[in-house]
């Protein structure tokens, strides 16, 4: 039996944990955010009881910080986001406390790989999106990311500028899945996962959510033991499996499923709350 099946068995016997969990780390696409990216009224108002009995709520996504910020404001924040799949954490405040962006000579590997594979390829520099053209596949991310993007005629000339914080590789559902294994064993120096269908977020070797949930528990002075992890993507599985107690939305993929101590009944939002309620709230 693996240690997630045998955390599950302990919980089967145990309605809570021995602990109400003192911090609480959240995906947002597809767990907290409902299918049209907007919070629901029941998981602002229960977000807000979380912090108003102590508990730190922390958004942990694979999103642009930029793209963070207004839902960390709605749901009344003020500390730390993780981004970028942990690439990135920055306070609502705008004070970054670590960065681990993806080295430039791997950042033009993969502009090489978009092209070989036909992809579309997204960079991240500075917290702006930057791209070498819009077609379908960019405005499929713009419309889930809601952010201006800055066009270029040359991905690699922009390197001179900086170092991307994220890549991100996006193709159809049935592409990005036949895709992911053989990156991962052809790029073992890079951190490479699938979040949507469509996305493959390619970040520096050791850039995980969980690394990051990690630094934040240790900013906030809190053991990851105390930690309650939500999430739903492959992306989030190391974050699910680290923390002291990992939960998967209904809707979650199997990997994230299989990572979790427990799966909600409700889907997205719906789970978050169910969550939030029995592990914090009626704890």
């Amino acid at each position: 039996m693996s240690p997630a099946e045998l955390r599950r068995a302990r919980l089967d016997r145990e309605p809570r944990p021995r602990s109400r969990p003192k911090m609480v780390a959240i995906d947002l696409d597809d767990t907290l955010l409902e299918a049209d990216l907007t919070l629901s009224k029941e998981c602002v108002s229960t977000l807000r009881r979380a912090q108003e009995a102590g508990v730190k709520v922390v958004i942990a996504t694979g999103r642009m910080f930029r793209a963070t910020l207004p839902i960390a404001l709605e749901l009344g924040l003020d500390g730390y986001l993780i981004t970028y799949n942990g690439a990135l954490i920055r306070s609502v405040s705008g004070e970054t406390v670590w960065h681990r962006p993806v080295p430039a000579d791997q950042a033009k590997e993969m502009i090489a790989i978009a092209s070989e594979m036909d992809f579309r390829l997204n960079f991240y520099i500075d917290d702006n999106l930057v791209v070498d053209g819009i077609d379908e596949r960019v405005e499929y991310y713009l419309q889930i990311a809601q952010v201006e993007p800055q066009v270029v005629d040359d991905l690699a000339g922009v390197l001179v500028h900086g170092e991307p914080t994220k890549c991100l590789l996006v193709g159809d559902a049935e592409q990005v899945a036949e895709a992911v294994p053989g990156l991962q064993a052809r790029f073992p120096e890079l951190q490479i996962a699938r979040s949507r269908p469509r996305f493959i977020e390619v970040t520096r070797r050791g850039v995980r959510k969980e690394v990051g949930v990690a630094k934040v528990a240790e900013l906030y002075g809190i053991a990851m033991e105390d930690v309650m992890a939500i999430g739903d993507g492959d992306n989030d599985v190391s974050m699910l499996e680290h923390a002291g107690l990992g939960v998967a939305v209904a809707n979650a993929s199997a990997k994230a499923k299989a990572a979790a101590d427990l799966v909600t009944a409700g889907e997205r939002g719906a789970g978050v709350c169910e969550a939030v309620r029995r592990f914090v709230l009626e704890a």
